[in-house]
């Protein structure tokens, strides 16, 4: 046998051992396993990764106002668990259908409590608002704390996931960049017609009012 068949032969044994190695490694149900485990993994970091780092919105600005009608027909005094149950109560008409553990609870500040994923597992975190009544009688939600363990989470991939997990009403604009939630009451109406306006929220001193205007 001269050198050039020699040589044929070598190459060929190489590629029938390359065509028997590669499926050796297909064929390996373990390997298989590992791969299928990782492209889980990759894609449960994908699909999170978009919530939390992805802004949504379900505002819309071109709402129209609801008109408000002369003054006033009853000023509504609260305290922080009335307020507290009333929230709890309306709260469930979003909330049972989505699939995140939501609270919101008004201590001396504003607190939504819940849970958050990170590396696959649910970590409660607690966000904490400073609320303000402003000019136009809406309420504005000013994040100013989270506290998630020992983590180092910003507030706005918290928001941002609340916001992918949450199909909440169009008067509420949940702002993830400026940290803020805005509640629109001139965009929210009761059942009845009658229309909502904030007057006070002192959380320290336990005051809240509310302004109800009769349907125009």
């Amino acid at each position: 046998m001269d050198g050039c068949e020699r040589m044929k032969n070598r190459k060929g044994r190489v590629k029938v051992q390359k065509k028997v190695q590669k499926n050796n490694f297909f064929s390996n149900p373990w390997r298989i396993a590992f791969l299928t485990v990782i492209a889980l993994i990759i894609g449960a970091f994908l699909f999170i990764g978009s919530r939390i780092f992805t802004s949504r919105t379900t505002y819309d600005p071109s709402q129209p106002k609801v008109e408000l009608k002369g003054e006033p027909a009853v000023q509504i005094k609260m305290k922080k668990e009335q307020v507290n149950r009333l929230v709890t109560y309306y709260f469930k008409d979003f909330i049972n259908d989505s699939d995140v553990d939501l609270h919101f609870v008004l201590e001396n500040n504003a607190l939504v409590q819940g849970t958050f994923p990170i590396l696959g597992h649910n970590t409660k975190f607690y966000l904490y608002f400073e609320p303000y009544v402003i000019n136009d009688g809406n309420v504005q939600l000013r994040a100013k704390e989270l506290s998630i363990g020992t983590l180092n989470v910003p507030i706005s991939a918290v928001m941002n996931y609340m916001t992918h997990s949450i199909d909440f009403p169009n008067w509420i604009d949940v702002d993830s960049k400026q940290n803020m939630i805005t509640l629109h009451l001139d965009q929210f109406a009761l059942k009845n017609g009658m229309s909502v306006k904030a007057n006070k929220i002192n959380l320290i001193d336990d005051q809240i009012s509310f302004d109800l205007y009769l349907p125009k």
